[in-house]
């Protein structure tokens, strides 16, 4: 038999449904609003990284318009330099052939280059690039000359390096051009210099077949071909030094741009150093300040908040100075990698996504790469974005320049936690190399930890157990901990340095996350 409610048990339904309803609207408005502080913060940060992006393309854009109008103005200058040189050699102007060429040398050194062994090799190789200057139909200096019956630019050309056996127009050869022109001086000191008189034309005539004049064809048939063989000997083998020595000086400047690259990545280090310690300091005096007001001590809270002040000056001051260290670093780099050739994120096995593609590459992994590859990833984004978007996730999220944050209590729990529930646990780093810190954190919850966690041994065998405490509670009992959640469990680092050190690059798996150009 239904019993009927009291009116007073009626009133108590209405008052819960109303507050249930209350709650539930205010809880709704709460996750509305979280919501949309989380896209204007993602917006803005979209939007202030693209600024910052389309300011660095800026200034890349007019390092590259000055290097390509500087380079417009060197090919115009050779264009020049070229037309003067093949027309003097074909009129046999010896001194204006020596002109020409001290005015590449002259040219080097305005450009700044040196006289050490690493310039002078740069000096020769101009100087041999100019000899060996072809015009539109592929003919030589020393073709001209020869087809212009110039035995002493012939020798001046040769002895300065120029190659005696190139072929121009039809696959014509030098001694082909003074044979046809019937030059007996030229043909003459073109065999003495080691033309070979078996080459043939694009036609397959020889020098011989189309001599003009007799003593022209008897010096041809009368030369001793051993001569000539012992002269490509002899020229082989100066190419083969000469390759050699380019490989040489090309290594000697690799080395050269990687120790500069050193001294430079020092000096980052030193700045990210004094970064660091100006970002620890700060927060310090921002705790104290807070302690202050808290108490109600207004005299002091006056006192603290200009030592605040004078952290944050400092802090300025330290970001420029790590921000200019950076961007020699990333020039310096980047000359290297013109050198040698190569990318630091992808040379390392690494992906790049953009910040809306997370999900799928960072979360759920889609296709198995970081699983596949083996290492924890690192998130590369001077964005700060991609930090954003891991905060508002399902993340044990520390912030690696908050010591609050790395004490070895809280970054045990953290580690234990995200563990035992399989989820990330993500430390930012900012734009500070603070990877060791982090290290010397971990090994102080243990000894051996950080190794334990970077080679996943920690996850295997139970070893995860050792971080347990006998104050933790219940929820870390042995028996709590799910092996499909221990396997969901990631480490995740987060940078917003530009070029992060290669240390970290090659003990994690690296993804740079990319811009898109944002909603305006």
């Amino acid at each position: 038999m239904d019993v009927e409610p009291t009116p007073e048990e009626l009133a108590v339904v209405i008052i819960q449904q109303a507050t249930r309803g209350l709650l539930a609207r205010r809880e709704r408005v709460r996750r509305q609003k979280e919501k949309q502080d989380y896209e204007d913060l993602m917006d803005r940060l979209e939007k202030e990284a693209f600024v910052a992006l389309v300011r660095r393309e800026q200034e890349e854009d007019e390092r590259k318009r000055k290097k390509d109008e500087d380079e417009r103005k060197r090919k115009k200058e050779e264009k020049l330099l070229r037309t003067r040189l093949l027309e003097a050699a074909f009129d046999g102007e010896a001194e204006e052939v020596l002109a020409i060429l001290k005015e590449v040398s002259d040219r080097d050194t305005k450009r700044g280059l040196g006289l050490d062994e690493a310039g002078k090799h740069q000096r020769l190789l101009n100087q041999l690039c100019m000899i060996n200057i072809t015009d539109a139909n592929g003919n030589t200096a020393v073709s001209e000359a020869a087809g212009g019956g110039q035995p002493e630019v012939i020798t001046l050309l040769v002895e300065s390096g120029a190659d005696i056996n190139t072929r121009g127009a039809f696959g014509r050869t030098p001694i082909y051009r003074a044979a046809f022109g019937g030059h007996l001086g030229a043909v003459q000191t073109l065999l003495q210099l080691g033309a070979d008189l078996r080459t043939h034309a694009d036609d397959g005539s020889t020098p011989e077949q189309v001599a003009s004049g007799e003593a022209v064809i008897a010096a041809l048939q009368n030369w001793d071909l051993s001569a000539t063989d012992s002269m490509l000997t002899k020229m082989k083998a100066e190419e083969q030094r000469r390759a050699e020595e380019d490989k040489k000086q090309n290594e000697a400047e690799t080395h050269r741009l990687k120790g500069e690259v050193e001294q430079l990545q020092n000096e980052h280090e030193r700045c990210q150093r004094e970064l660091q310690k100006a970002f620890v300091e700060l927060n310090k005096r921002i705790t104290e300040h807070d302690k202050c007001v808290r108490k109600g001590m207004e005299e002091q809270a006056k006192v603290t908040l200009q030592v605040v002040h004078d952290a944050e000056d400092v802090l300025a001051k330290a970001q420029i100075a790590a921000h200019e260290a950076a961007e020699q670093l990333s020039l310096a780099k980047l000359t290297l990698r013109e050198q040698s050739g190569g990318d630091a994120v992808l040379d390392r096995g690494g992906v790049r996504c953009l910040v809306g593609d997370l999900e799928e590459v960072l979360i759920k992994d889609v296709g198995g790469k970081i699983k596949q590859d083996g290492r924890w990833p690192l998130l590369v984004d001077t964005s700060g974005q991609a930090a954003t978007f891991l905060r508002y996730r399902d993340t044990n999220y520390l912030d690696a320049l908050h010591p609050g944050d790395i004490q070895p209590d809280k970054l045990r729990l953290a580690l234990l936690g995200a563990i035992r529930f399989g989820k990330p646990l993500v430390i930012n780093m900012m734009e500070v190399d603070l990877f060791e810190s982090v290290q010397k954190q971990l090994d102080q919850v243990n000894p051996g930890l950080s190794e334990q966690l970077m080679n996943k041994e920690l996850l295997q065998e139970e070893r995860y157990l050792s971080l347990v405490r006998s104050t933790d509670g219940p929820q870390y009992a042995r028996t709590e901990f799910m092996l499909d959640r221990i396997e969901k469990f990631s480490l995740v680092m987060v940078t917003k340095q530009r070029h992060p050190p290669d240390a970290l690059l090659t003990a994690f798996y690296p993804i740079q996350v990319m811009l898109r150009e944002p909603k305006i």
